[in-house]
């Protein structure tokens, strides 16, 4: 065997630091990274599978029994040496194909604060609830009020977004086209800022203030400012809640204030707005707003961050195995849009209670109810409507 070699007399010897591993399996998903750390490639997925149920409505088509696969997405994410990270996602639902988020970001520190800025497609920053991934919201659908008081283009855009972000606040600024489309029409354009707050924050929680707004400029020989919004379930597409048509468009705005917070097991939120939708003829009011919350029976801490405002994964105390069960939360809600500012905008509201069950922080498996009333004044189904819907998830999402 070769001899050891001494060190010269007086020299101190140190180690080399560690290489970093080639692959990490610490967040459920391979991560691949180069040598010294400076490249990574992380794949992400999310599979989400519905069973729901609609009954007591007055129009045989609405009382319909159906299996979903609400989402398969896929897709990869990671770092670029020098500072910058990318992320790509398509989703397919619907026997569509989508994409979803799709950007390259720069980071760095100012003055001991996060920056980031991205170019591309990302999900809007629009309240805690339309700013917060589908899979990590505590319910199984977007309430009435994210899916109002959004810009024409919906929740994704492509565009310039900043974001500042310190520890118990952040603020954000975006100019967004509409979202990835065919090229065969000017896009609108939106201008959108948020910022949030957590005060008081401690151990045991902490408060937490919010706001955002937007003005668009709308292309009037292609839009008409139609929506018809999912209610309890998108598994039923009889069920939807109609705004009705807005002929020719200018331009719109919107704004929206967010208060809640979370103590020990426990959070809260309310968070409502308005949105103006500007035409030729004159300018019409979309109100609404929702009132949510829930409790971990099993002691988690809610992952409301206060760091950027939006819901994250939860922490489970005690994964489902030997010794664990996992998480165990339950969440209510009440949501409410008006659009009867318009001749042909209707109304509606939603009460919804529901039990999520986290085997482990991957993993959630649902059983939501709502009771839902609308009054549509356009479309197939019009006038006074109520019932329930019954809906069961399974979803797997890294």
């Amino acid at each position: 065997a070769p001899a050891a070699v001494a060190a010269p007399p007086g020299r101190v010897v140190q180690a080399a630091a560690p290489a970093p591993a080639a692959v990490d399996w610490s967040a459920g998903v391979p991560e691949f990274r180069s040598p010294d750390g400076g490249f990574t490639f992380r794949p992400r997925f999310r599979v989400t599978a519905d069973l729901s149920s609609t009954f007591g409505s007055d129009f045989d088509n609405r009382n319909l029994t159906n299996t979903e696969l609400r989402g398969l997405r896929i897709g990869g994410q990671g770092k670029i040496a020098g500072g910058f990270s990318y992320w790509l996602e398509a989703d397919l639902a619907d026997n569509a194909v989508s994409v979803a988020n799709a950007f390259v970001a720069y980071s760095r520190k100012l003055d001991g604060r996060d920056l980031e800025v991205s170019v591309g497609q990302r999900l809007n920053d629009r309240g805690v609830e339309g700013g917060t991934a589908e899979d990590l919201s505590p319910f199984l659908e977007r309430s009435l009020m994210v899916s109002t008081l959004g810009p024409d283009r919906g929740t994704y855009g492509v565009g310039l977004q900043s974001k500042l972000t310190g520890s118990v606040w952040h603020a954000s600024l975006s100019l967004t086209g509409d979202a990835i489309s065919d090229g065969t029409t000017n896009d609108t354009v939106a201008l959108m800022g948020r910022t949030h707050w957590s005060p008081f924050k401690t151990e045991a929680g902490f408060l937490h203030l919010g706001g955002w707004g937007f003005v668009e400029d709308l292309t009037p020989s292609t839009a008409t400012g139609a929506r018809n919004l999912v209610v309890s379930s998108r598994g039923n597409d009889n069920l939807r809640l109609s705004t009705g048509s807005y002929a020719n468009l200018k331009g719109g705005a919107g704004f929206g204030l967010e208060l809640g917070g979370v103590h020990r097991s426990g959070w809260a939120m309310i968070e409502g707005g308005q949105r103006v939708v500007q035409t030729a003829s004159r300018d019409f009011d979309q109100n609404a707003y929702s009132v949510s919350a829930g409790f971990f029976l099993t002691g988690e801490t809610p992952p409301l961050s206060a760091r950027t405002g939006t819901w994250t994964r939860p922490r489970v105390l005690s994964p489902l195995g030997a010794d664990g069960f996992g998480a165990v939360e339950v969440v209510g809600r009440y949501d409410a849009a008006d659009f009867s500012d318009s001749l042909t905008g209707g109304e509606g509201d939603t009460w919804l209670l529901g039990v999520n069950w986290y085997p482990t922080a991957n993993t959630r498996v649902s059983a939501h109810w709502s009771a839902w009333s609308v009054e549509n004044r356009t479309g197939a189904f019009i006038g006074d409507d109520s019932g329930n819907t019954a809906t069961f998830r399974v979803q797997t999402g890294f």
